[in-house]
Parts: C-alpha cells; sequence; structure tokens
C-alpha cells in the first residue's frame, strides 16, 4: 500500500515531464512549415492572434502562445500588421516578432511547369490572397488584356516560374502583375521580341506542353520538334500531359492515365481533338519557350518517357512499340 503513492508520484512526474519538454521543444524549436503570411488586425488579443498561427501551422498550441505571451507581459503588446513566419520561427520568436511590429516581404517559388491553378493555390497557401480573389482576377479579361496586350480569358502560362518576394500587403492584381512582368523581362532577356513573333500565344501553348513532357532541358527542343512536325502532318500531339490538366480541374491525379481518360470529350484532350489545346496547360520556363520557338526536326513522330528521367524517341509506330516492348522486357 506504501508503495502506491509513489507510484502515482513518479507517474505525475513523468507526465509533467512530458509536457515540459514538449512545450520547451515548442517554445524555441523551429516548426516545419512553408513560409506564410498572417494578418493580425487591429484589435486581436493574444487568444486570437494564437488561434489564427495555430491554424496557419506556425504554432503547435495557441494555449501555449497566450501563456508565454502574458509570462513575457507581451500579451498586451502585440501590434497589428502582416507578418511572415517561415520554418526557423518558433513560439518565443513569433512573440518577438509580434512585440516588434516586424513585418517584411514573403518569398515563395514556383516551379516551372506549375498550371496557373496550382500556382493560385501556392499563393492563397502562403496567406498573402485567397483563391477566389486571385482566380477571379486572373481570369479578369480586362486585367488580362492589361498585363499581357492579348484578348485571351486568363493568365494561364504568363506567370512566370520563379522565387519571388511579395510585399504582404500587395492586392491580386499586384501578385499577379508582379508574375507577368517576370515573365516578359525574361523574354526581353532572351531578346524575344513579340512584334516579330507571329501567333506568339501558339508558341506559348506549344511550350507549355514541353514543358511537361520534357525529362530534361537538352530534349525540349527535340520534343517540341516531334510536336511541330505532328502539327504539320495533322496528327493528334497525343499529349499525356493536357489530360492531366483536365483531371486537375476536377481533383483528380494519375500516375499513369487509363483509356478512358484519354477519351475524355475536352478540347484540351490532345489524344480527341487535333491541334492545341484552347490555352497553355501551365506556366513554363523560358527553356521551354525558347525550344518551342526552335523546334529540333529529328524526323522523330513518338516517344515515351523511360522513367529515369528521359524520353526514348522513335520515327515510326513500329519503332515506338518495339522500344516500349523492349524496355518493359528489360525491367
Amino acid at each position: 500500500m506504501k508503495k502506491r503513492p509513489s507510484l502515482i508520484a513518479l507517474f505525475l512526474i513523468s507526465i509533467l515531464l512530458i509536457v515540459g519538454i514538449t512545450t520547451i521543444f515548442e517554445l524555441f524549436g523551429a516548426q516545419d512549415n512553408v513560409e506564410k503570411a498572417v494578418r493580425i488586425e487591429r484589435g486581436d488579443n493574444a487568444a486570437t492572434i494564437g488561434k489564427k498561427l495555430a491554424e496557419a501551422g506556425i504554432i503547435k498550441n495557441a494555449t501555449n502562445f497566450r501563456l508565454i505571451a502574458k509570462l513575457r507581459d507581451a500579451d498586451r503588446n502585440l501590434k497589428p500588421g502582416t507578418y511572415v513566419f517561415t520554418g526557423r520561427n518558433n513560439l518565443w520568436k513569433a512573440i518577438t516578432e509580434l512585440s516588434e511590429g516586424k513585418t517584411e516581404s514573403i518569398r515563395i517559388t514556383f516551379p516551372e511547369g506549375w498550371s496557373m491553378d496550382r500556382t493560385l493555390k501556392r499563393i492563397e497557401e502562403s496567406g498573402l490572397a485567397d483563391y477566389n480573389t486571385l482566380y477571379s482576377a486572373a481570369t479578369d479579361t480586362a486585367l488580362v488584356r492589361h498585363l499581357t496586350g492579348f484578348p485571351l480569358s486568363s493568365l494561364e502560362g504568363f506567370l512566370y516560374p520563379e522565387t519571388y518576394f511579395f510585399p504582404v500587403y500587395a492586392s491580386a492584381d499586384s501578385l499577379l502583375a508582379i508574375m507577368t512582368k517576370q515573365f516578359f523581362k525574361v523574354l526581353r532577356q532572351n531578346d524575344i521580341d513579340l512584334r516579330e513573333e507571329q501567333d506568339f500565344y501558339k508558341t506559348l501553348i506549344l511550350a507549355s506542353i514541353v514543358q511537361k513532357e520534357a525529362g530534361n532541358n537538352d530534349e525540349s527542343a527535340t520534343i517540341a520538334g516531334v510536336f511541330a512536325r505532328r502539327l504539320r502532318l495533322g496528327m493528334p500531339l497525343q499529349s499525356c500531359p493536357t489530360v492531366d490538366y483536365i483531371l486537375e480541374k476536377r481533383g483528380i491525379r494519375r500516375e499513369v492515365l487509363t483509356i478512358k481518360d484519354t477519351q475524355i470529350d475536352n478540347p484540351y484532350n490532345t489524344y480527341v481533338y487535333p491541334g492545341l489545346p484552347p490555352t497553355p496547360i501551365a506556366n513554363p520556363h523560358i527553356n521551354a519557350i525558347l525550344a518551342a520557338l526552335n523546334p529540333i526536326d529529328r524526323g522523330f513522330l513518338y516517344f515515351f518517357a523511360d522513367n529515369k528521367g528521359n524520353n526514348v524517341f522513335s520515327a515510326t509506330f513500329e519503332e515506338h512499340q518495339n522500344k516500349q516492348r523492349n524496355m518493359r522486357h528489360a525491367r
């Protein structure tokens, strides 16, 4: 009977140690999250701010935030503004930055080949603007024409893949303008004059497909040559990424397309509809754009991915099938 209190005491001490260690880790340990902006409104108290930070994934526990802020006598001195938090932040640092009113620009990296939809969702994830506001701006035909000079339905293809440092107070229109401005800046840096490029928008559409198909930059011009040859011969492009684009808008992602997928009746489906899709399917890097402007025709009409980061090219369908068969047998 005398041992029971000791066991209970040990149990309670163990719990307290675990809670203490967890709290200390959260207090000083960096959280693993992407760079995000969090808006603190005038009148937000420590409890409200803690909840916002927890919902954004900056901290793990809103209650701990409120308690530590109170212990530091900072709970009544947390300043309004838009703050940027990164994976290097922790609870202690977050309270310090909010107390000092440190606001800054936010860094976001957009890989080449992302669609406009995925790009806008990444911006929303950062906390700078919500998706619906961004999408409304990116499909505002007046704004699109103002930013691109083309009478288009959206900014698909013009949101250049790059690392940006966005001002935290930038509007949705301004965010899109920054990315579109970078697109045209990169074109000028590579001596691409749109006044001399006929049907540049078609080139951009082709570049977006090349971007998604190319395993590496070295084969981009060859892939562009395959598609350019198919277009000349009136053959369908039969590009899987164009079907992936349709599925992405439906919230579907596949490693390998099904036969049914390639039969979807949609103008973006280049298995069903000949020619180019109506718009780009992604935001291409300058390398893909240069490849589309300068395709290399090596006589190929077919290619497939070798699952090693490259593509295997063929001039005839029979050769194409034989190479696929040989690769399957070699596995």
